[in-house]
């Protein structure tokens, strides 16, 4: 499986470089873009929240309501990254490694551990942009605009709602990468759905709430409790794709 795995990375890393040149150009450009908007440059703790403070709560009193671009995009993005990596996988150099590995579920265990990797690095990778584009300002010595996106938050709790939300994401990853065990498609449009009844959640309770920083205080108290959900699910999905590739082989070699 470890050479499964090591297999996966260098692969995958290679195979969907141009994707991750997409991530950082797309960051930096967002972070230019509002720099010019502003006539001046956002300092980094700012910028990371506007990335990922999501939606504020519908209330029935909003008939309607226009979705977040950047937290949907980052997530629509990241669905479709993994998405592909499966499907990839299964049409391509993933047969070969299979016959090689000699075992279906090592094989599909690599790939589970591959994904959440890819989740972890996705957001690594815009944080990392985040604070090159925000250390422009040092640089430079420019006037940073205090966009004060999320007033109430300090910078430590947003580490920590960020932390929350990789965890999250990699749950849902997780399920969307069993279900590209049978149809990629179906895969984002399961992240779509979730993406939909996250944005307009009316109960205040739905797990979602958690890949938004703007909900942080008014979402889910059970921090501890609801991180473990997800690694339940996170496990339960894990298994889920065992059982698939043990008994439906047809799936791997389609």
């Amino acid at each position: 499986m470890l050479e499964q795995l090591r297999y996966d990375i260098i692969t995958g890393l290679l195979h969907h470089k141009k994707r991750i040149i997409l991530v950082i150009a797309g960051v930096i450009f967002i972070y230019v873009f509002i720099a010019f908007t502003y006539r001046g440059v956002i300092n980094t703790a700012d910028f990371i929240k506007l990335l990922f403070r999501g939606m504020p709560y519908v209330t029935d009193e909003k008939k309607f309501v226009i979705p977040n671009g950047l937290w949907l995009a980052i997530n629509l993005l990241l669905a479709f990254h993994i998405g592909m990596i499966v499907n990839d996988d299964l049409g391509i150099y993933g047969k070969l490694r299979l016959m090689r590995v000699g075992s279906r579920v090592k094989w599909w265990l690599a790939k589970a551990v591959l994904v959440c990797i890819s989740v972890v690095a996705y957001y690594t990778l815009i944080l990392a942009a985040a604070f090159v584009a925000g250390s422009i300002s040092l640089i430079y010595r420019t006037n940073v605009v205090n966009m004060s996106i999320i007033q109430e938050i300090t910078v430590t709790e947003c580490i920590k709602s960020i932390a929350m939300s990789a965890c999250v994401s990699i749950m849902v990853s997780m399920i969307q990468a069993v279900i590209t065990l049978i149809d990629y498609k179906i895969g984002i449009v399961f992240v779509g759905m979730f993406m939909a009844l996250t944005m307009y959640d009316r109960t205040h309770a739905f797990i979602g709430n958690y890949l938004m920083i703007m909900r942080y205080y008014q979402g889910i108290n059970n921090y501890i409790i609801n991180i473990g959900v997800a690694c339940v699910v996170i496990v339960s999905a894990c298994i889920a794709g065992t059982i698939i590739v043990k008994k439906f082989a047809i799936y791997i070699w389609r």
